[in-house]
């Protein structure tokens, strides 16, 4: 398969939300193979453990056919050099999104010679950030109008368990 048929899309998805599911699908259209990777990243806080993570990718992409399901410590441009992929695929909501990732862009170019295209987030889904629900999540708000239907419940069982643990 030719690398430039191959594309990583990276996150850490503390949850997956309808926005990632969306430039997962729009990539899936373009590209023959797409790992969908969930990342550490120690910057962030994070809700759900790797885990957890990984499960709920498992679950908002299921039946898509292109998707492959993956988690790594490594570095991006490493992770996807491993792959043969020629691209990252970013969604960007807003200019500061973009700003940060044009950042990472050069970098990526830079010190591993992968390009990355972006794809604008539907207007739907602007305001929409993993940040966002959890912090819905926090405040025991409903979050089914931002993740996938599978993710919503997956997250409910989750919080229904460490309630019973309380």
């Amino acid at each position: 398969m030719d690398k430039q048929n191959i594309c990583v899309i990276p996150g850490v998805f503390d949850p997956v939300t309808n926005g990632h599911l969306d430039v997962i699908l729009r990539a899936a259209k373009i590209f023959d193979k797409i790992y969908v990777t969930s990342f550490d990243n120690s910057s962030k806080k994070t809700m759900f453990n790797p885990e957890e993570r990984l499960e709920m990718l498992r679950l908002a992409c299921g039946g898509i056919e292109k998707v492959i399901i993956d988690a790594t410590s490594d570095l991006l441009v490493e992770y996807a050099k491993s792959k043969t992929a020629g691209f990252i695929i970013k969604g960007i909501r807003n200019i500061i999104d973009y700003e940060y990732e044009s950042d990472m862009f050069r970098i990526n170019r830079e010190i591993g010679g992968i390009d990355t295209l972006f794809f604008p987030a539907k207007t739907e889904h602007l305001y929409i950030s993993s940040t966002f629900v959890r912090e819905m999540i926090m405040y025991k708000r409903d979050i089914s109008g931002y993740v996938p239907e599978k993710v919503n419940d997956y997250i409910a069982g989750i919080l229904k368990k460490k309630a019973k643990n309380i």
